[in-house]
C-alpha cells in the first residue's frame, strides 16, 4: 500500500513539473523566440531535482514483488521497515511457530525486567566459618546462572563456529576462590541446592530426538556445561540432575586443588548460613548477547524461570512466561496472550507473528535494550550465521536472529542498506532444514539489495 501511494505522490509530481515546463515554454511568445536557448535545463518542479521519493518507490514495489515470489502461501508472514515506515509486507500479523527468533522476546522482557547490568551470583555456604582449614559440608546454592561452565566445555564451545563467542562463568574461579579461604577439608561433601526453580528438567515439547543431539540439556537452577555431561558437535548426553552434577564437578575441582572432599549429594541449604564464597556472572547484557548469537536454548528457558521468580515468586516456565507477556504489551509489541509455550522456541505450538519481531527489534535503540542488536548474529561472520551468506553482498551488513525446526524458518533483524532496515521473515510448511536455511538466505539478499531499483535516469527521462 505504501508503495502505491509514493508511485502515485511522484507521479504527481512528475505531472506538475509537466505542467510548470509547459506554461514557462507557453509563456510570453514573442520574447521567447527572441531568447537564444542556452541548451537544455532542468524545470526547477522537475521529479529530477528529488529522485529520492521515486527510487523509494520503485525500489518498495521491487522489494514487494520479489518478497511475494521467495515467500508466497498463508503459512509465510515477512515485513521490512524503513524508519517507521513500512517498504513490503504480507501476513504480518499471522500467527505462525517462530522457531529460535523468538528468543528475541525473551531477550527484550529478560533486559527490561531483570536489568541490563544484573547478574547471578552461585554461593557456597556452611553452617559456620572453617576451623583450622575445615568445613563439615557446604552447599552450592544456584542462582540460575545459565553459563556457568567448566574450562573442558568452554574450550570446545570456543571450538564450534556458532558458540566460540559465548560468554561463561568459570567454575574453576569459584574452586579457586574456596581454597582462597584456608579450606582443606569438607568430610561431608558438597550438597547442592537448586531450589530456586521448579524440577522441571525437560518441557513436554523436547523430543528424545531434541535430546539425543544436545538442542538442550536439563534445567535446573543450579546447572554446569548446559547439562550435559559428554558433548560432540552433534550429540551431547544429558545429565540425569544438573544440581548434583554441579556440586561433582566442584568437587572434582576441589580435589585437584587437594581439598579433601566427601561426596556430593543434594540438599537445601539452611536459612543460617555463612557464605564461603560466590562467583559472580557476566552481566545480563552480555548474557543476553550471547544466547541470541548462538542460539542458546538452555539460557532462553532459564531466563524465563527467572522472570518468574523476580515477577511472580515462581521459578516456573507458565510464571515466566505470563510475566514476559505482560511486559512486553507494556513495551508496545503487540502479543497475545497465551502465544508462548516455552522459552526456547523448541516448542511447535509456539506462535509469533512478523510485527511483533520488528516491533521488538526496534527495542533495541532504548536504554538499557541495546543487547537486542548486540547480539544478533552478523552474516558471514558471527553465530548461527557464521557459514550464511558467504560470498553475499550482505556479508557483514545483515545481522538476523535466525529460527529452524522441522518445516520452520525464520528470520528477523537489521540490514544496512545506506540506511538500517528492519525486517523480519517466518515460513511454515513442508520443507527440510537445508530447505528452510536456503529460503531465510534467499529473503535475506532480496532484503539487502533494497532499493533495487535503476538510476533516475532509468526512471525519469532528461528535459528535451
Amino acid at each position: 500500500m505504501r508503495s502505491r501511494v509514493l508511485v502515485a505522490g511522484a507521479l504527481l509530481i512528475t505531472a506538475l513539473g509537466a505542467l510548470v515546463l509547459a506554461f514557462t515554454a507557453g509563456d510570453s511568445g514573442s520574447d521567447a523566440q527572441a531568447t537564444p536557448s542556452a541548451g537544455l535545463v532542468t524545470p526547477l518542479w522537475s521529479i529530477r531535482r528529488v529522485p529520492e521519493p521515486v527510487v523509494e518507490a520503485v525500489g518498495a514495489q521491487h522489494l514487494q514483488a520479489q518478497l511475494d515470489a521467495a515467500a508466497p502461501g498463508g503459512g509465510t508472514c515477512f515485513v521490512v521497515n524503513a524508519d517507521r515506515h513500512t517498504l513490503a509486507t504480507h501476513g504480518a500479523d499471522t500467527p505462525l511457530t517462530g522457531a529460535s527468533t523468538q528468543k528475541l522476546l525473551v531477550a527484550a522482557a529478560a533486559l527490561a525486567i531483570l536489568g541490563t547490568d544484573s547478574t547471578f551470583e552461585t554461593r557456597v555456604v556452611a553452617s559456620g566459618a572453617p576451623t583450622d582449614g575445615t568445613l563439615d559440608r557446604v552447599w552450592l546454592v544456584g542462582a540460575g546462572d545459565p553459563v556457568l561452565t567448566t574450562g573442558d566445555y568452554a574450550a570446545f564451545l570456543k571450538s564450534q563456529p556458532e558458540s566460540r563467542s559465548d560468554v561463561i562463568t568459570s567454575l574453576e574461579t569459584l574452586a579457586d576462590a574456596i581454597t582462597a579461604k584456608g579450606v582443606r577439608r569438607i568430610p561431608g561433601g558438597i550438597l547442592a541446592d537448586d531450589s530456586r526453580y521448579d524440577q522441571e528438567r525437560y518441557r513436554p515439547s523436547v523430543s528424545d530426538e531434541d535430546r539425543r543431539v544436545g538442542q538442550i540439556g536439563p534445567m535446573g537452577a543450579l546447572t554446569v556445561n548446559d547439562g550435559f555431561s559428554t558433548w560432540a558437535r552433534f550429540s551431547k548426553q544429558g545429565v540425569a540432575n544438573p544440581a548434583t552434577n554441579a556440586a561433582s564437578r566442584l568437587t572434582q575441582l576441589l580435589r585437584t586443588r587437594g581439598v579433601d572432599v566427601g561426596p556430593a549429594g543434594a540438599g537445601t541449604a539452611p536459612s543460617a548460613t555463612t557464605e564461603i564464597a560466590k562467583i559472580s556472572s557476566p552481566p545480563l547484557h552480555d548474557i543476553v548477547a550471547s544466547m541470541l548469537t548462538s542460539s542458546d536454548n538452555l539460557t532462553a528457558e532459564l531466563l524465563t524461570k527467572e522472570i518468574g521468580v523476580r515477577v511472580a515468586k515462581q521459578g516456573t516456565t507458565a510464571a515466566g512466561l505470563a510475566a514476559i507477556t505482560a511486559k512486553l504489551k507494556e513495551l508496545g509489541v503487540p502479543i497475545a496472550d497465551g502465544s508462548l509455550s516455552d522459552g526456547s522456541g523448541l516448542d511447535h505450538a509456539n506462535r509469533v507473528t512478523c510485527n511483533e519481531l520488528v516491533a521488538t527489534i526496534a527495542l533495541a535503540s532504548r536504554p538499557g535494550m541495546q543487547a537486542l542488536f548486540d547480539g544478533l548474529p552478523v552474516a558471514g561472520q558471527t553465530g548461527t550465521l557464521s557459514a550464511e551468506f558467504l560470498g553475499s553482498p550482505v556479508v557483514g551488513k545483515l545481522r538476523g536472529k535466525t529460527g529452524t525446526l522441522v518445516g520452520v524458518t525464520g528470520l528477523a533483524g537489521v540490514v544496512d542498506v545506506g540506511r538500517r532496515l528492519t525486517y523480519a521473515f517466518v515460513d511454515n510448511g513442508e520443507f527440510t532444514k537445508a530447505q528452510g536455511d536456503a529460503n531465510h538466505v534467499d529473503v535475506g539478499d532480496i532484503i539487502g539489495r533494497y532499493p533495487d531499483a535503476p538510476a533516475i535516469d532509468g526512471l525519469v527521462p532528461p528535459p528535451q
